[in-house]
């Protein structure tokens, strides 16, 4: 390894690392108490780091940044099911906009509009399912009542953040720090 893919390997690594901290920090920060869990702009930096830095990096800032805030907000139980689900919607963001950018080259801003709803549907369904079927299977409390209560304040979540994440994604592209960030 030369000199110079090392430099660009520590770049991505500390970059990775940034975005990891600053879900964690949206989601800590902005948190709202709601009765079914709370509401956060966590998935608008989310989509944020898939659409600057690809899917792998959207999967790990999603799926760390999340479950880590998770814990320290006293969610335990939920940290498993977020680092997936989250990580996930920082996967479909990132993929959606490797596959679109091509057809889209010169209109970057319908591709980020397309990545962020997709991200924020799959945290939609994710935590849907999940709280259908998977967390039932530990806390006999879940099932489709807890799904149904908690989807009117994902369904919010998902689409403040899909605004906020595709409004900033479009401010950082037209003052260049994508150029900046992802080199």
């Amino acid at each position: 390894m030369n000199n110079s893919s090392r430099i660009n390997a520590t770049r991505k690594i500390a970059v990775n690392g940034m975005m990891i901290a600053l879900v964690f920090l949206a989601t800590y920060v902005t948190k709202i108490p709601t009765a079914v869990g709370p509401f956060n702009l966590g998935d608008s930096v989310i989509i944020i780091a898939a659409v600057l830095l690809g899917k792998k990096s959207g999967f790990l800032a999603g799926a760390i940044g999340s479950s880590v805030a998770d814990i320290a907000m006293g969610y335990q139980h939920f940290a498993p099911v977020t680092f997936v689900v989250k990580g996930f919607e920082g996967f479909v963001a990132g993929l959606v906009v490797h596959v679109l950018s091509k057809r889209f080259k010169e209109k970057y801003h319908v591709t980020f509009l397309i990545a962020s709803i997709a991200g924020s549907i799959v945290m939609v369904l994710g935590y849907f399912f999940a709280e259908l079927y998977v967390m039932r299977l530990f806390d006999e409390t879940m099932g489709l009542a807890a799904a149904l209560r908690g989807l009117p304040v994902n369904l919010v979540q998902g689409g403040v953040c899909t605004v906020v994440g595709y409004l900033l994604c479009v401010a950082l592209e037209r003052f260049k720090v994508t150029k900046f960030i992802a080199s």
